[in-house]
């Protein structure tokens, strides 16, 4: 969410990730607690909390349905953007490939996390994780323009095999988003009350969706453009989270209450081919409840 860029990172951003280690406690959470287990077709849950500039949250956890619940604790927005490393990488391995521009390495996976919120909130989203290294990354600019990332908002943490025989599994969803190039397709109308929502990137690139409560009159372009110019005054939407930023073929579900008004869903995800955010594609839908 918000301006972030998948090439061409800033080399402060590299730095911030070559120092992190995976044995760095003040960034951790119960980092020595052994991980708790849910019940069969439970998603374990595991909470997040992010704060200005880092994550406190567990070292390890058990693979399966996993929910993320985060909670806001600084005073910029904040998002809990999912990355898994494969093939023997680690974040030095990222901090190296990024000190030079050009595509994000093919070992880098986005697999989503709860998305962008503001100080004070909270956000969930549901991922299925195997085992493996993974990451929590914020991608969110500061209004001075850098990224949180490059201010040290990155946490590594490790995914273990589950214990129990049968995997958790993910919650069912009463409605299903489709992400694609560029739009917003869902299943059915959305109304007031709580849903699940499953979120599919049907597309041939990486997306993400934004899920936005405008404020009375605003549009969603008023939110891209206030976003994409510096984040100046007061956001003409509040953000209620979503998911973060998916590769192709991934998908994740979030949980979420509604009430009557007029909402949105936007993408900044960088276009592969001219690098402009989706949102200027077109990647914006504007949706009444109730």
């Amino acid at each position: 969410m918000l301006r972030f860029r998948l090439t061409g990172v800033v080399l402060t951003a590299a730095g911030a990730l070559a120092g992190c280690k995976s044995d760095r406690p003040s960034h951790q959470a119960d980092a020595s607690a052994p991980p708790v287990e849910s019940p069969k077709s439970t998603p374990n849950t595991v909470n997040v909390t992010a704060r200005d500039f880092g994550f406190d949250a567990p070292a390890k956890i058990p693979a399966g349905a996993t929910r993320f619940e985060m909670a806001n604790h600084g005073k910029e927005f904040h998002q809990a953007q999912l990355i898994r490393l494969e093939d023997g990488k680690t974040l030095q391995d990222l901090a190296k490939a990024m000190s030079t521009p050009g595509p994000t390495p093919s070992w880098v996976k986005f697999v989503g996390g709860p998305n962008g919120i503001g100080p004070g909130q909270t956000a969930n989203a549901t991922a299925t994780l195997t085992p493996g290294q993974y990451a929590y990354l914020c991608l969110i600019p500061s209004t001075d323009g850098v990224m949180h990332l490059a201010k040290g908002m990155v946490l590594p943490f490790e995914v273990t095999a589950a214990s129990s025989a049968v995997a958790a599994e993910s919650p069912a969803a009463d409605v299903t988003i489709k992400l694609v190039d560029y739009d917003f397709q869902s299943s059915q109308p959305l109304t007031p009350g709580r849903h699940t929502i499953r979120v599919e990137n049907a597309g041939p690139q990486a997306h993400e969706i934004v899920m936005l409560k405008l404020a009375p009159g605003k549009k969603v372009e008023d939110f891209g453009r206030w976003a994409e110019t510096g984040m100046k005054g007061p956001p003409p939407a509040e953000p209620l989270g979503g998911v973060a930023v998916l590769d192709k073929g991934d998908q994740g579900s979030f949980d979420v209450d509604l009430t009557p008004g007029e909402y949105g869903f936007i993408c900044f995800v960088p276009d592969s081919k001219d690098g402009k955010p989706h949102l200027f594609h077109g990647m914006m839908k504007q949706i009444k409840v109730g």
